[in-house]
């Protein structure tokens, strides 16, 4: 009898989440063994989620699992059995997440039209910084480029701003003059002064970063769209990619987060939603997988299809076009590898969700 090979991915699945009963392992171990299609699957399954950082998210203990162990097993009955089992194992944000609708066959994100990660000096000056490594000289200014990590110096104090752009498939780490440390994602930009002159350390971001914030008298503060973020040392990460939500999270320290009529003052472990007329919400996020971005790897569970969606052009370059635009509210579990061909991971989501695609010329049509 011919194996089933979705069965064996599901259960490759469920090893990997710790969730696998005895037989069902006994029987995954027993099919690898004697059939050579069985042990491709479970091969190229595990060296896509089999790696530290993904494997850490996995066995993470939650709260959760004691009650799924007692009471729920994955069974073999189809997809959205196993998916809604690996789900309650998976989830640990207690966020309600808001997304605007798409019309038809209309992009859900379009690409960021920057191609390498490019300096803009004050004085219209331009370094390319994927090309220029090591250490720079630019005028008055010199750079130091290595490894994907910039600091900027000038040979007298100046308050004048830089801007850094980051492209699509791309992050990068910038230090500051205070010694404030910032990674930022893909499709990003921050303008901030080569020196920090003023009674406050201000920068502005459109995107997504992590700041650690060095400790110093003089307040800090991001400004965003509409929003402003006062901190004096802390470490938090600030996403703004969709132009109506601002999201803020705070790992450690102390921040206030300065809106139009509101201020809010967040602790360690919380997470800031701020939409148009609307009250902020606040609650607690997974550190782990909301920093999964700085490692490459985008680790989502029971995440709205809208949401993933928005990561594939910034960190691939393409434009994302659903052609069924209902499917926008289906929740998935699955991991995205920056460092990987994107086919991979839309093999993974469509292997493990059930979610169908094609890919022409630079647009990938969600089924």
């Amino acid at each position: 009898m011919k194996t089933d090979l979705e069965l064996i991915h599901r259960l490759v699945l469920e090893e990997l989440a710790g969730v696998i009963s005895d037989e069902d392992l006994a029987y995954l171990k027993k099919t690898i063994r004697e059939d050579p299609e069985a042990f491709r699957v479970w091969e190229e399954t595990r060296s896509i989620l089999d790696t530290p950082d993904v494997k850490a998210f996995l066995e993470k203990p939650r709260p959760i699992d004691a009650i799924f162990n007692a009471t729920i097993r994955p069974k073999r009955n189809g997809f959205w059995g196993f998916s809604l089992s690996l789900v309650a194992v998976l989830v640990v944000s207690l966020c309600v997440y808001f997304f605007y609708p798409n019309p038809q066959n209309e992009p859900i994100a379009k690409p960021f039209n920057v191609k390498n990660i490019r300096l803009d000096l004050p004085g219209s000056e331009t370094v390319d910084l994927s090309e220029q490594q090591g250490d720079v000289k630019v005028n008055s200014f010199s750079l130091k480029n290595d490894n994907k990590s910039l600091s900027v110096k000038a040979d007298y104090a100046s308050a004048r701003l830089a801007t850094l752009t980051i492209p699509e498939g791309k992050d990068y780490k910038l230090t500051l003059d205070d010694g404030t440390i910032i990674w930022l994602n893909s499709a990003t930009t921050l303008r901030f002064p080569i020196t920090f002159l003023d009674a406050t350390r201000e920068i502005y971001l459109n995107g997504e970063a992590y700041l650690e914030v060095a400790k110093n008298t003089k307040p800090f503060i991001v400004h965003l769209q509409d929003a402003s973020i006062k901190v004096l040392g802390t470490s938090f990460n600030v996403n703004t990619y969709n132009p109506n939500k601002i999201q803020v999270a705070l790992v450690n320290g102390a921040i206030r987060m300065e809106m139009l009529n509101d201020s809010v003052q967040l602790i360690p472990g919380q997470l800031m939603t701020v939409l148009p007329g609307k009250a902020a919400e606040i609650c607690t996020f997974d550190e782990e997988t909301l920093l999964s971005w700085r490692k490459g790897v985008y680790l989502f569970h029971d995440t709205y299809l809208s949401e993933i969606t928005q990561v594939l052009p910034r960190w691939f370059g393409k434009t994302v076009i659903m052609d069924y635009p209902a499917r926008k509210n289906v929740r998935f579990t699955g991991v995205i590898n920056r460092n990987k061909p994107l086919e991979e991971s839309l093999e993974l989501l469509k292997a493990t969700n059930g979610l169908d695609y094609y890919i022409k010329k630079d647009t990938i049509h969600i089924k």
